[in-house]
């Protein structure tokens, strides 16, 4: 495992109960996003929850019907979950079958992606969706690669990578999604969200009140 996906890691295992206490809370913008992520899909739907997290997404996922299965590295983060399937696994490499979802929601994850392995992780996304599946992601906005310090108290570093749309689009295009309709977001940071609606404007933390994101269908 390269270095920087190592320590954030380890700083996610240390701060997964603060984490999840402090995201707890869901904005109306988020469950907006989630209800039409679903009707989109609709009921029994199989989705992957790609960096899922304490599972709060997952919850909400299930609640609207779904069939949900969390994916993430943390193992901390993982024993914080309360019901659900759930797997510790890289992105990278997901351990699914080709085709097996009918959508894929990552938020608030890719962000932590070295960038010269995002197009694998889209390559990832696309082999597990099937075509004609529903792809929702968000990543933080902007320039450069670098390490925060200080997350959530505790003295661990997380490895961020930004990303402008004029980079990120082809590298999805050539994964297989198209139909982008990108929006701008602000709360915490800086985001570039994509989904069936859109418009937090909130105050953010990671997950909790990042961007409103749309759905990207695989061709």
């Amino acid at each position: 495992m390269d270095y920087p996906s190592r320590v954030t890691i380890q700083t996610y295992d240390e701060v997964a109960e603060t984490y999840a206490r402090r995201n707890a809370d869901v904005s109306a913008a988020v469950r907006r996003d989630i209800a039409a992520f679903a009707q989109a899909l609709g009921p029994g739907a199989v989705v992957a929850d790609v960096g899922c997290g304490p599972g709060r997404d997952s919850r909400l996922l299930r609640h609207e019907g779904l069939e949900v299965v969390g994916v993430d590295m943390s193992l901390g983060m993982l024993a914080a979950q309360v019901g659900g399937p759930v797997v510790c696994a890289d992105m990278r490499a997901l351990p699914l079958r080709p085709g097996v979802c009918s959508g894929l929601w990552c938020q608030a994850a890719v962000l932590h992606v070295p960038r010269h392995q995002v197009a694998a992780v889209f390559g990832e996304f696309a082999r597990v969706v099937r075509p004609g599946g529903v792809l929702h992601l968000s990543v933080a906005e902007g320039d450069g690669d670098g390490w925060e310090h200080g997350a959530y108290g505790s003295t661990g570093s997380r490895w961020f990578v930004r990303h402008r749309m004029s980079s990120l689009e082809p590298a999805l295009a050539e994964a297989g999604f198209a139909d982008l309709d990108v929006e701008r977001s602000t709360g915490g940071r800086d985001w570039l969200g994509a989904g069936p609606d859109v418009g937090c404007g909130e105050p953010a933390c990671d997950q909790a009140c990042s961007p409103s994101p749309r759905s990207w269908r695989s061709g």
